[in-house]
C-alpha cells in the first residue's frame, strides 16, 4: 500500500510544490499507465510474448519497455494537459482553487475518456505468463502475534492453550520459539503462535516477485526525483520557480519551461507506477480514484510540497492500511460485525484526521523544524580534520562520511548517493540474472531440478546459443488472427501457416533482443558494483588526505575544471545554435506577421464601418437564418422563438413605461450586465424559460400511458433539482459566500440521509418509528451541529488541508455505512443499507384525509388505496380526469368500472393520466417549496450584516478579524448552517431513492456533481446554484434518454444516440464520416492547428497539435486487438460515461473562458448620492 499510494502522491507532491494547487487529475495518470501497460502487450511487436505459455523463468523486456512508455507517454499526456488547461490559468494568475477546482474537471474527463475506449471490463497486465507462477515468490520468516483484548479471567478449570495446535513446534531457525503454552488464570495480553501442523508452512510468508516490484520500482523512482531535485541544475531551477516564479523569471529562468517540466514527471511518475500496479489485480477506470484520496492524506500527513514528507507519510499510511485489515477482523468477530473489515479503507483517513488535529502542517513542516534547530546547534561546534582523515581512509568514505563530519553534506550525499546506488543496481542486476536467460542464470527452480545447468538449457534443451525458431512454443491454434471472408479452403488454409510464420519470427526476434537485454544489465552491473565503490572510495582517500594536510581546498577541483574545459565547445555550440534558430524562426513568422496584420486591420475597419443598430441587425439576421435553415433541432428554433418573443414584449412594457429606448433604459438599469441586480434577474429568467421548455420537450416512450410516464419524469427533475440546487446553496454558502473550500458536502447530506432514514424505519426493521417530521428536525439539527463542530479543530489548517479533511469525512460515512451494523435498517437481517423507511404524506397523497381501514380495522397501505377508485385523494383528484369538468365518469384502469358508474366533479387542475399521479409528484411539490422557502432565506440572511461579514472573511481573515469580528464563530456558524441546509437536501434524496446504498455517497456522484452545478451557474449567487443545478439535472435525464435510444429505433432519441455512436466510431477507428467523409481524426486536428496559425491564433494551433500528437499515438499503438478488447460486438459510445466526459469539459470551459459562471456574484453597491454637493 505505501508504494502504491506513494505513486500518486509523489506526483501530487511535486505539482504543488511548483505549481501551487492540488490536483484531483493526478490519479488519473496513474490510470493511464495501467492501460498503457494493456495497450503494450496488445501491441503486435510484443503480443508473441505477452500470450507464450510458461516456461519457469521471467522474460523483461516487456516489463522493462513497458515502464519506459508508460513514463514517457503519461509524462507527454501531462504535458499536453498542462498547455491546453492549466497554462491559461497561469497567464490568467488564476488562483490555486481554481485550479484545483479546474483539475476536478479534467480528471472527470480523462476518466471518462477512458471508459468509453477501454470500456469496464476488468483488466490485468502479466508482461509474461511466468510473473504468475505461485513459486516465483521471496519467503519471509513470519510469526503470528495475536491481541487479547477485552476481560481475560477464565473460569475455574478453564485452560488457554496458545502456540501450536498440535504437540510441540519449532520455527525455521529451529530455536523452539514456538512451543505451546497452557494458561491456567488467564488468558495473556498478547501471545505469538502458529496456527498450522507442521508450523513452517505459517512460519514463512510468501511474497510474489510481481508484488514486491512496486515497491522496488516506486521507491527508487521518487528518490531518484528527489536526487534530481536536490543534485542537478534542473532541480535548482525547479526549486527556484516553487519558491518564487516572478524571482525565478528575473534571473533568467524559463518559468514556463520549468512548469512543463514538472507537468511532464508529476504525470510520468504516476504513469510508471500505475503500469507496475496493473500487474497485481484486476484493475478498472475507477481502481485509481479509488487510491487518490488515501494519497492526499499521505501528503498532508507529510506536508504539501515535501517530498521526503510525502515518503514517510507513505510509510505511515501504508502501515495503518495493512495493520488495520486484521486488527478489524479480530475486533469485529466477536462483536458480530463481519464486515469490519470493510472499514481498514477508512482507517488513514482517521489516522489524518487525528495527526492534523496535533500537527496542523504534518510531519515535513515539523521536520522542516527540527532541522533548521538541529544546524543551528551544530554550527557553534568547528569539526576536527584528523578524524574526518581517519573517516575517508576508512571504509566508510566510500559513504561520504568524512564529508558529513567537516559538514559539508551536499557532497557526502553524493557521494552516498552514488554508492548505495551502484549496490541497489548491482543486487537488481543480479536478481535480473538469477531469474531470467541470462547467460549461465539458474533458478531456484533449475536448481531443483538437477536436470539442468542453466535456465536457458531449461526451456530450451541446449546449454548455449540464442533462440532459434524451432525453440517456438506456438502452434497453428494460437494465431489469433481470423483469415478474410473471400477466401477459399486452400487461400484460408496457406493464410494460416504464413500467420503462423509471422507469429514465431516475431516471438524468435523478442527472445533473442530480451537475450540481448539482460545480459547487457547483468554486464553492466558486474562492472559497476566493484568499480564504483571503489573509485568513490579513492576519491575520498584523497580528501582525507587533504584534511591530513590541514587544506582548505576542493580536492576535486582540477578534475572539474577539466570537465567545464572540455563540455565549453559543445555548450557554445548549443547557445549558438539556439540562437541561430531564434533568429531563423523569427524570419520565417515575418510573412505570417505581415498577413495577420493585414488582415486584422481590414476586419477592423469592416466594423468600423457598421454602426451600433447595423452589428445588431446583422446578428438577429444570423440567429434568424441559422434557426430557420440550419442544423438546429427543432427544439432550440422554438425555444428561441418563445425566449425572442418575451424579450420583445420585455423591451415593449419598458419603453411603455420609461418612454425611454428601451436598449437604452436596459443599460440604465443593468449598467454592469449580469453582474447587476436587474441584469442578474433577467439573466436567470431567460435561462430559466429556456430550461423550462427542454424539460417540457424531453421524450418519453409512446405508450397508452404516455401521460402518466411524462408527469413522472417532469416530477422526477423537479425533485432531482430541488435537491441538487440545495447541495450547491450549501456549497455556496460555504465556499462562494464564506471563503471555506469544502469537498464534504456529501458528509452532511449523508447525515441528514442516513439520521432520516434510520429514526424513521419501523422498529422491527432496527429503526424507531420516529415520526417523519422529528426525524427530519433531528437530521437537519444533526448536520448543523456536526458543521458547528467542524470548524474549531479545523481552525488552525490551511485551505489545502481543510478540502482534504471534509472529502475524509464523506469517506469516512460512506464506509461506515457499509461496515457498521448499527447504520443499517428496512431488512430483517443485516443487509448493508436503509430501506423501507415511511414517506411525507404518501398515505395523504394516496388515501386521503378520511384514511380508510380494511376488514380488520387496520389503517391501509397507501398502495391499496392507490388502487380505490372514488376515493377522492389529491393523486386521484389530480390523475384520473378525462378533462371535462363536468358529469366525468370515473374508470379504475385496471378493475373496470366499479359499481356502474362513480361521478364527482373534476377540479380545474385535474389531469389525465389516466391514474393516480405518481408520488413523485408529491416529493417533487415538497422539493420545489422547500428550495423558494430556503432560498428567500438564504437570501435575507446574506443581505443581512452577518452576510457581509461572511463575505468579509472569505476576501481576507486578518482584516475582518482586526476589525473586531469573531472570525472562528462566523466560520462555526456559516458551516452550521449550510450543513443544515445540506442535511435537509439527504432527507429529500433519501426519499427519492426509497431506500439507499453506500454508492449514493460516493464522490464521483454526489460532490464533484454540486461542484459542477457550483462552478458552471456562478460562484456566489444562489440563482446561479439553480441554474447549475437545473443543467446537470437535464444532462442526466437527456443521456439517460440516449441510453435507452441506443437499444431500440422505437425509443425516442435513437437517431441522435446513432450519431454519436457514429462520431465516436470515427474518433476510434478513423472511418469516413457521415458529414465529413474526406477527413480522418488526425487531417481534422491538423487543419484546426492550420486554421489557427493563420489568425493567429495560438490557442487553436495547440489544441490542433495536442490533438494530432493524440491520435498519431492512437494510430502507433491501438490496433484491431485493442479493439477487440475493449468493445463487445459493434462500437458504440456508453451515454453514461460521454455524460461524465461532458462534465469534466463544462467545468474545464467554464473556468477558462467564464470564470465568473453565468449568473456572477452581484456586488452590494450602494446607489450613487445625488443633489448638494454630490452633484
Amino acid at each position: 500500500w505505501s508504494s502504491t499510494y506513494l505513486a500518486i502522491a509523489v506526483g501530487l507532491t511535486l505539482t504543488y510544490k511548483v505549481q501551487r494547487y492540488g490536483n484531483f487529475a493526478q490519479s488519473e495518470f496513474f490510470m493511464l499507465g495501467m492501460y498503457l501497460s494493456m495497450v503494450m502487450v496488445w501491441s503486435d511487436y510484443f503480443f508473441p510474448m505477452y500470450d507464450a505459455p510458461l516456461d519457469g523463468t521471467l522474460a523483461w523486456s516487456v516489463l522493462l519497455w513497458t515502464l519506459v512508455a508508460a513514463f514517457v507517454l503519461t509524462g507527454l499526456a501531462g504535458i499536453i494537459i498542462d498547455r491546453l488547461v492549466y497554462r491559461g490559468f497561469r497567464k490568467k494568475e488564476a488562483s490555486p482553487q481554481v485550479m484545483m477546482i479546474a483539475s476536478l474537471g479534467v480528471a472527470l474527463a480523462l476518466r471518462a475518456i477512458t471508459y468509453l475506449r477501454f470500456g469496464a471490463g476488468k483488466k490485468m497486465f502479466e508482461p509474461d505468463a511466468d510473473w504468475r507462477v505461485p513459486s516465483l515468490r521471496w519467503d519471509i520468516p513470519t510469526q503470528k502475534l495475536r491481541l487479547n483484548l477485552g476481560v481475560r479471567d477464565l473460569e475455574d478449570g478453564d485452560t488457554y492453550t496458545h502456540g501450536p495446535t498440535i504437540g510441540e513446534c519449532t520455527d525455521i531457525d529451529g530455536d523452539g520459539a514456538l512451543e505451546a503454552q497452557v494458561s491456567e488464570t488467564s488468558t495473556p495480553l498478547f501471545d505469538f503462535y502458529n496456527a498450522a501442523n507442521d508450523c513452517l508452512t505459517e512460519a514463512t510468508t510468501g511474497y510474489a516477485y510481481y508484488k514486491g516490484a512496486i515497491p522496488v520500482l516506486v521507491f527508487t523512482s521518487v528518490i531518484l526525483l528527489l536526487i534530481l531535485l536536490r543534485k542537478t541544475r534542473l532541480g535548482r531551477r525547479m526549486r527556484a520557480v516553487a519558491d518564487n516564479p516572478d524571482l525565478a523569471a528575473s534571473s533568467g529562468i524559463n518559468v514556463e519551461r520549468i512548469q512543463l517540466t514538472s507537468a511532464f514527471l508529476s504525470a510520468g511518475i504516476s504513469g510508471m507506477g500505475g503500469a507496475i500496479f496493473a500487474m497485481t489485480l484486476r484493475f478498472t477506470p475507477e481502481t485509481a480514484f479509488t487510491l487518490l484520496l488515501p494519497s492526499f492524506a499521505v501528503i498532508v500527513l507529510g506536508t504539501i510540497g515535501s517530498i521526503p514528507g510525502a515518503i514517510v507519510g507513505s510509510l505511515i499510511v501504508g502501515f495503518v492500511r495493512a495493520l488495520s485489515s486484521p486488527v478489524l477482523i479480530g475486533i469485529g468477530l466477536p462483536l458480530g460485525r463481519s464486515n469490519y473489515t470493510a472499514l481498514d479503507g477508512v482507517m488513514p483517513y482517521v489516522f489524518l484526521v487525528a495527526i492534523l488535529m496535533i500537527m496542523p502542517e504534518g510531519i515535513g513542516s515539523a521536520w522542516e523544524k527540527w532541522k533548521v534547530d538541529r544546524l543551528r546547534k551544530r554550527a557553534e561546534e568547528k569539526p576536527s580534520k584528523q578524524l574526518g582523515a581517519i573517516l575517508a581512509i576508512s571504509p566508510l568514505g566510500a559513504l561520504g562520511a568524512h564529508n558529513f563530519q567537516q559538514r559539508k553534506n551536499a557532497r557526502g550525499e553524493s557521494m552516498m548517493i552514488v554508492t548505495i546506488g551502484a549496490y541497489v543496481f548491482s543486487r537488481i542486476t543480479r536478481f535480473i540474472a538469477g531469474n531470467s536467460f541470462a547467460d549461465g542464470s539458474c533458478s531456484d527452480d533449475c536448481q531443483a531440478s538437477g536436470l539442468h545447468a542453466t535456465n536457458f538449457e531449461m526451456a530450451t534443451g541446449r546449454t548455449e546459443g540464442e533462440f532459434v525458431l524451432a525453440d517456438s512454443p506456438f502452434t497453428g491454434s494460437d494465431v489469433q488472427s481470423s483469415p478474410p471472408s473471400d477466401l477459399d479452403a486452400a487461400a484460408v488454409e496457406q493464410w494460416l501457416a504464413d500467420a503462423l510464420v509471422d507469429l514465431n519470427n516475431s516471438w524468435l526476434d523478442l527472445m533473442n533482443t530480451e537475450l540481448g537485454l539482460v545480459n547487457t544489465l547483468v554486464d553492466l552491473g558486474d562492472v559497476i558494483w566493484p568499480a564504483v565503490p571503489i573509485l568513490i572510495w579513492l576519491i575520498a582517500v584523497v580528501e582525507g588526505f587533504y584534511l591530513f594536510k590541514d587544506r582548505d581546498d576542493d580536492a576535486l577541483e582540477p578534475l572539474t575544471d577539466f570537465i567545464a574545459r572540455l563540455t565549453a565547445p559543445i555548450t557554445q555550440s548549443r547557445n549558438s545554435g539556439s540562437v541561430a534558430m531564434t533568429q531563423a524562426l523569427g524570419s520565417a513568422r515575418a510573412p505570417l506577421d505581415s498577413f495577420h496584420t493585414a488582415l486584422y486591420d481590414s476586419l477592423d475597419g469592416l466594423q468600423s464601418d457598421l454602426d451600433q443598430k447595423q452589428k445588431y441587425g446583422i446578428l438577429a439576421v444570423l440567429i434568424v437564418a441559422f434557426t430557420l435553415f440550419g442544423p438546429v433541432p427543432a427544439f432550440f428554433a422554438r425555444a428561441l422563438l418563445i425566449l425572442g418573443l418575451l424579450w420583445v414584449a420585455g423591451l415593449a412594457l419598458l419603453a411603455w413605461r420609461t418612454g425611454e429606448p428601451p436598449l437604452g433604459e436596459l443599460r440604465r438599469l443593468a449598467p454592469y450586465g449580469r453582474e447587476s441586480p436587474f441584469g442578474s434577474w433577467v439573466a436567470f429568467i431567460s435561462l430559466l424559460v429556456f430550461l423550462l421548455l427542454f424539460v417540457e420537450w424531453l421524450p418519453v416512450a409512446e405508450s397508452p400511458n404516455q401521460s402518466f410516464i411524462k408527469t413522472l419524469q417532469v416530477s422526477n427533475v423537479l425533485l432531482t433539482l430541488s435537491i441538487f440546487s440545495l447541495m450547491a446553496f450549501s456549497l455556496n454558502l460555504h465556499t462562494g459566500v464564506t471563503g471555506m473550500v469544502n469537498f464534504g458536502v456529501i458528509f452532511f447530506v449523508g447525515v441528514g440521509a442516513i439520521t432520516v432514514g434510520i429514526l424513521t424505519a419501523p422498529k422491527d426493521l432496527h429503526g424507531y418509528d420516529w415520526p417523519i417530521f422529528w426525524a427530519v428536525v433531528a437530521g437537519v439539527l444533526l448536520s448543523a451541529t456536526f458543521g458547528w463542530l467542524l470548524a474549531y479543530p479545523t481552525a488552525r489548517l490551511r485551505m489545502d488541508y481543510f478540502a482534504i479533511v471534509t472529502i475524509s469525512l464523506g469517506e469516512i460515512v460512506r464506509v461506515l455505512l457499509m461496515g457498521e451494523p448499527l447504520l443499517r435498517a428496512g431488512s430483517w437481517g443485516s443487509s448493508i443499507g436503509i430501506s423501507r423507511y415511511p414517506m411525507p404524506f404518501e398515505g395523504w397523497w394516496f388515501c386521503g384525509r378520511d384514511w380508510p381501514t380494511d376488514s380488520a380495522g387496520a389503517l391501509l397501505d397507501p398502495a391499496d388505496c392507490s388502487e380505490i377508485v372514488g376515493i377522492g385523494s389529491p393523486a386521484e383528484l389530480l390523475g384520473r380526469s378525462t378533462g371535462e369538468y363536468n358529469g366525468v365518469q370515473i374508470l379504475n384502469e385496471t378493475g373496470g368500472v366499479i359499481d356502474g358508474q362513480i361521478m364527482y366533479e373534476a377540479t380545474w387542475y385535474s389531469m389525465e393520466l389516466g391514474q393516480p399521479a405518481p408520488y413523485m409528484m408529491m416529493l417533487a411539490i415538497i422539493g420545489i417549496v422547500s428550495l423558494i422557502g430556503i432560498w428567500w432565506l438564504l437570501e435575507t440572511v446574506l443581505k443581512s450584516p452577518w452576510g457581509r461579514i461572511l463575505r468579509s472573511i472569505r476576501e481576507d481573515e486578518e482584516v475582518a478579524q482586526h476589525h473586531g469580528h469573531d472570525v472562528l464563530t462566523h466560520k462555526a456558524a456559516s458551516l452550521a448552517l449550510g450543513a443544515a441546509i445540506a442535511g435537509f437536501a439527504g432527507a429529500l434524496w433519501a426519499w427519492k431513492l426509497t431506500g439507499f446504498q453506500p454508492s449514493f455517497m460516493a464522490p464521483a456522484r454526489s460532490t464533484f456533481l454540486v461542484w459542477a452545478a457550483f462552478v458552471i451557474g456562478g460562484i456566489a449567487n444562489n440563482k446561479g446554484m439553480v441554474i447549475g443545478a437545473f443543467i446537470y439535472v437535464i444532462m442526466e435525464f437527456v443521456f439517460n434518454v440516449l441510453v435507452a435510444g441506443q437499444g431500440s429505433s422505437d425509443l425516442p432519441l435513437n437517431e441522435t444516440a446513432a450519431m454519436i455512436d457514429r462520431f465516436f466510431e470515427w474518433l476510434v477507428t478513423g472511418s469516413e464520416l457521415w458529414f465529413w467523409p474526406h477527413f480522418t481524426p488526425l487531417e481534422t486536428f491538423l487543419a484546426i492547428a492550420a486554421i489557427g496559425l493563420l489568425i493567429n491564433k495560438w490557442g487553436m494551433v495547440e489544441t490542433g497539435l495536442c490533438g494530432a500528437a493524440v491520435f498519431i499515438a492512437n494510430w502507433m499503438l491501438l490496433g484491431e486487438r485493442s479493439i477487440d478488447e475493449g468493445f463487445i460486438g459493434a462500437i458504440q459510445a456508453d451515454m453514461a460515461y460521454v455524460k461524465v466526459l461532458l462534465i469534466g469539459l463544462m467545468i474545464v470551459f467554464s473556468l477558462k473562458y467564464n470564470p465568473k459562471g453565468l449568473l456572477p456574484e452581484v456586488p452590494n453597491r450602494p446607489a450613487r448620492p445625488t443633489g448638494g454637493e454630490a452633484e
